[in-house]
């Protein structure tokens, strides 16, 4: 029983994920119950706890205002559409602001000299208007005479608009009775008779100078409803509301709401409370289990258990903090939203949050609890970690505590001697001291050998490093040399040493191999490759009567001499880079070298209408190799063709600079240059990151190689579109030239 006890399912891996999916199915349920709670609070307030019926309701007591004002509006103030096209309901202010306002009209001097007649089609004047604004008087008064006829007649039309929408907003009210009355007790308007109204259990009586509220429990309309149309009248408004609510107007739709969300409330709260539970057995369970395979098995930590407890309470705490001040920020804006979608983009937000902190809040208590059946919960603060650590300053493990340590010793030893040297004579023992001061100085004279000693072993440790920093990794430092308190010390030093060592011998000996494959491989290809050309030039040579054929041969020869060049410059860049080429320096005419590799090319740069710019003051003669600067020259002016702007031009300066000869080519890129240009000299790297252009993306790599080689340097600028390449070589040195500079 106790074996069965032990291996219990329960610990099983899950089981445990079991146990978290129903934690976060729990936790989820919760914030669905939370986040419909919020939707009926957004719509009902408390209304949907507080108010027994729909009548006692914020949002009817809205809707029936609503109503209310529409009934006022048709039956009180317009009253019938002949009323309005008699102009008897325009508000002569209103009218005339309006009109200024449309037209940009400022009041001034002609606007309080003169009147809009009753007609509103002329103005009347009654000062004395400067002959300096007689232009503008009569400007205006044109604009008058010809604009305000018509924007009286759109005014009458927004008013017939208004009356005929307020109509048709009473017709769809099935549940809204209204009468109208004026002081006398004739009918003014209205959807029912003064005896339907009478007989219905929820009324309103309005006028002037009297109100009753029978709509609801609780007097509303009294106290909070005016309108000014009704007050300035001497009508008598009796309105009611339907007790049971018909079907067919946004009336009942409101109550069908309020018993939906009614009804809602008790199953809403009994599925929170259930979640609720179910969440807190989850998390019981999981605390029971975590960290463990088996019933009192040994606790097994996780990365998260590795942060001190101070720590990670506090960043928990923090992002509790900083989650419930965006959640209310989120709850306020969903609350006033009006917009449907960012409803729902502000709640899906909610719940990642929610569901981060559920995780963060979880992960954390797991945390404390694999550490408290470990009892490993206060081993693992800062407090305790700094406490054992400066403890470790005594135990000689560290070079500060071994210094330390040396230093209490040192010091401590001085002191009782001199101590014991000041102290004797005082108590009548003068012939101690003199012991006593020989011990102090041998004491002192071996303290001295140990600190020497240990100099030395620093001495060993800086010569090592320094032998290490010129790449003499084979230097041994002798271990046996070295003091105690700086044997730590010396054994990682060692340890860089060998771990720097096998890097390098590891990286040389991969390069070696990545050259030697390169080289052998190429060797390979070429003899296959060379059978292929030559078969292809005998093709060429043959009269092919199908031109579809003759086009392929054509495919074929240039490919072909293509992969030919590829191959040609794998073998170049593998002994550029690997330094087996041999370099047979001359006195080299800069100038005159490049102005050749520009004729050479002459055909391709005029086919892509470049114009070079050749700038060279002086002769600059230069030490290098013809054959490497050839191949440099050509590098970039084959890079040049390829990427420039068509019809541009690519200027060239050549002149000397700190005893080199310097050349730099300038370009206009085809293409926006996006790119880290340093990339640019490493192998296989090209411009046209598409690659559709021709090349093997080796000729700046190989340009760099060449120029290393011959002691000089390649290099690369990008400004905007511009590229520059800039190529500098030792100058040439005559004897002559040395001995007049001597």
């Amino acid at each position: 029983m106790a074996t069965k006890l032990k291996k219990s399912k329960a610990f099983q891996m899950r089981w445990k994920a079991i146990g978290v999916l129903l934690f976060f199915a729990c936790a989820m349920s919760i914030f669905f119950c939370n986040v419909v709670a919020v939707n009926i609070s957004k719509e009902w307030n408390r209304d949907v706890i507080n108010a027994d019926t729909v009548y006692d309701t914020q949002e009817f007591h809205s809707l029936f205002s609503k109503a209310l004002d529409q009934a006022v509006l048709a039956d009180i103030h317009y009253q019938n559409e002949a009323r309005i096209e008699a102009g008897e309901t325009v508000d002569r202010e209103e009218l005339i602001s309006g009109f200024k306002r449309y037209y940009g009209i400022m009041d001034g001097v002609i606007t309080g000299n003169t009147e809009i007649n009753e007609t509103y089609d002329g103005l009347i004047i009654y000062g004395t208007i400067p002959e300096s604004l007689q232009g503008n008087l009569k400007e205006y008064q044109e604009l008058v005479e010809s604009r305000l006829p018509s924007y009286y007649k759109m005014y009458i039309q927004r008013q017939l608009d208004e009356y005929k929408s307020s109509i048709r907003y009473l017709e769809e009210l099935r549940n809204f009775l209204y009468y109208v009355e004026d002081e006398k007790g004739n009918l003014i308007g209205g959807n029912a008779s003064k005896g339907e109204i009478d007989e219905a259990d929820r009324t309103l009586v309005l006028s002037a100078g009297f109100s009753s509220d029978h709509l609801g429990d609780t007097a509303y309309y009294f106290d909070a409803y005016s309108n000014p149309v009704l007050e300035q009248s001497n009508y008598k408004f009796y309105g009611a509301i339907r007790d049971p609510l018909l079907p067919g107007d946004a009336f009942y739709d409101m109550g069908q709401d309020f018993s939906y969300a009614k009804q809602s409330l008790p199953a809403l709260f009994g599925v929170f409370f259930v979640s609720l539970l179910g969440a807190v057995a989850c998390l019981i369970h999981l605390i029971r289990v975590t960290g463990q395979k088996e019933r009192y098995g040994k606790v097994q930590f996780m990365v998260v258990d590795r942060i001190y407890n101070e720590v990670h309470f506090l960043l928990v705490f923090l992002y509790a903090v900083a989650s419930t001040m965006v959640a209310t920020v989120l709850i306020e804006t969903i609350l006033q939203g009006t917009v449907q979608f960012w409803s729902y983009v502000f709640a899906t937000m909610l719940g990642v949050l929610y569901l981060s902190a559920v995780a963060i809040g979880l992960s954390y208590v797991l945390s404390v609890s694999r550490q408290v059946k470990d009892r490993s919960f206060f081993r693992n603060t800062w407090i305790s970690v700094s406490i054992r650590r400066m403890s470790e300053l005594f135990t000689g493990k560290t070079f500060r505590g071994w210094m330390v340590i040396v230093m209490l010793c040192y010091g401590l030893g001085n002191c009782a001697l001199m101590g014991a040297i000041v102290l004797a004579p005082l108590y009548g023992y003068p012939k101690i001291a003199i012991p006593f001061g020989i011990g102090l100085l041998l004491f002192n004279v071996f303290c001295m050998y140990l600190f020497i000693r240990a100099l030395r072993s620093l001495k060993e440790i800086m010569v090592s490093v320094k032998e290490s920093a010129k790449g003499n990794f084979s230097y041994a430092l002798d271990l046996n040399k070295i003091s105690p308190s700086f044997l730590n010390f010396a054994e990682d030093v060692a340890n860089i040493q060998e771990g720097f060592k096998n890097a390098v011998d590891d990286a040389v000996k991969g390069e070696r191999m990545k050259a030697e494959l390169i080289t052998n491989v190429s060797h390979d290809l070429k003899t296959p490759l060379t059978s292929i050309i030559s078969y292809v030039d005998l093709l060429k040579k043959e009269k092919l009567e199908n031109e579809r054929a003759g086009a392929y041969v054509e495919v074929l020869h240039e490919k072909s001499y293509r992969l030919k060049q590829l191959i040609e410059d794998l073998i170049e860049a593998s002994k550029a880079s690997s330094g087996n080429l041999t370099v047979e320096k001359m006195r080299v005419d800069y100038k005159q070298l490049t102005l050749q590799a520009m004729g050479e090319m002459e055909d391709k740069t005029e086919a892509m209408g470049l114009v070079f710019k050749v700038s060279c003051e002086e002769p600059v003669f230069i030490d290098a190799d013809g054959g490497h600067m050839w191949r440099i020259l050509e590098n970039l002016l084959s890079n040049v063709i390829k990427y420039s702007m068509p019809n541009s031009r690519v200027y060239v300066d050549i002149f000397k600079m700190d005893g080199y000869g310097v050349l730099v080519m300038k370009n206009i890129s085809a293409a926006p240059i996006d790119f880290d240009e340093t990339r640019l000299t490493e192998r296989f790297v090209r411009g046209d990151e598409s690659r559709t252009t021709e090349g093997s993306g080796l000729g700046l790599s190989i340009t760099q190689s060449l120029a290393e080689i011959q002691g000089g340097t390649f290099g690369i600028q990008v400004d905007g579109d511009l590229f520059k390449s800039i190529v500098s070589i030792p100058l040439w040195v005559d004897e002559e030239e040395d001995i007049e500079e001597e």
